[in-house]
């Protein structure tokens, strides 16, 4: 077997096998792309925030229907009508060091932590001037608050999955985490891995999945995603089918389209 590397398979990679051709068992729209983390390289550059709530309490969060007030207006090229994305960086848990079996992990500011940048709303500009913009939050994911960076909306467009075909284990890339820090995942949901622009990745690209058990035992599959959108070194990718619950740390194989599994 290639790299010395016994593997289960059970009709992973074999043409027709359910759901090969869809993005999941269920609808995906957008707006759930975008409300799943993506992993960060480095420190974001936050150059628009979220000054405060238009109601002028002194409210640190708001909800869906409230206006945001933001300090910025014409003057730096907002318009009306623009749609912003609210995102706030979750950088992780504590007793994570940002290292898992020999990969390299995210690392910005001093914390050396995976950190997630997760998409918390929409927001579109409905008055303006020269200073300052009232934007409504018009989707949501959680709540909005104060200080959440904001950047114009660039809405993922769902790919169309490549063809089916076998795994090239030369280059094995690992399952991060999804929504809220999530590490468990199965059919339809969607999770991050630690491949991206810089390694070739394109949306659509097939990734199968794998778990080592340890102890001497072969690797054991669990399932296969596509790829939604791409980062420089890291990817979303929605589970299109699972033969056993995936989970942080897993093996993601890429799938070259029409190679025969030997």
């Amino acid at each position: 077997m290639r790299n010395g590397c016994l593997v289960a398979i059970v009709g992973l990679l074999l043409p027709g096998a359910a759901g090969a051709q869809g993005l999941g068992p269920r609808t995906l729209l957008p707006m759930q792309v975008q409300c799943a983390e993506l992993p960060l390289t480095s420190a974001p550059t936050v150059p628009l925030t979220v000054a405060a709530s238009e109601r002028g309490d002194g409210r640190m969060v708001l909800s869906l229907g409230e206006m945001a007030v933001i300090q910025a207006g014409t003057t730096q090229g907002l318009s009306l009508g623009q749609t912003f994305a609210a995102r706030r960086v979750d950088r992780g848990r504590e007793n994570y060091n940002g290292n898992w079996d020999g990969y390299n992990g995210v690392r910005f500011g001093g914390d050396g932590y995976y950190g997630g940048m997760r998409t918390i709303a929409l927001l579109t500009v409905e008055r303006i001037d020269e200073r300052w913009a009232l934007a409504r939050i018009v989707k949501a994911c959680d709540q909005v608050e104060v200080g959440d960076s904001l950047a114009p909306l660039a809405q993922p467009q769902l790919p169309a999955p490549d063809a089916a075909g076998a795994p090239d284990f030369e280059d094995r890339a690992m399952v991060l985490f999804g929504r809220d820090l999530r590490e468990v995942f199965g059919d339809g949901d969607i999770l991050s891995i630690n491949r991206g622009t810089s390694h070739g990745v394109t949306p659509g690209m097939r990734f199968a999945l794998f778990h080592t058990p340890g102890g001497g035992m072969p690797l054991s599959e669990r399932g296969e995603v596509v790829v939604l959108n791409v980062d420089e070194n890291t990817s979303r990718a929605v589970v299109v089918r699972v033969r056993e619950y995936i989970q942080l740390g897993d093996t993601a194989v890429r799938v070259v389209p029409g190679r025969v599994w030997k």
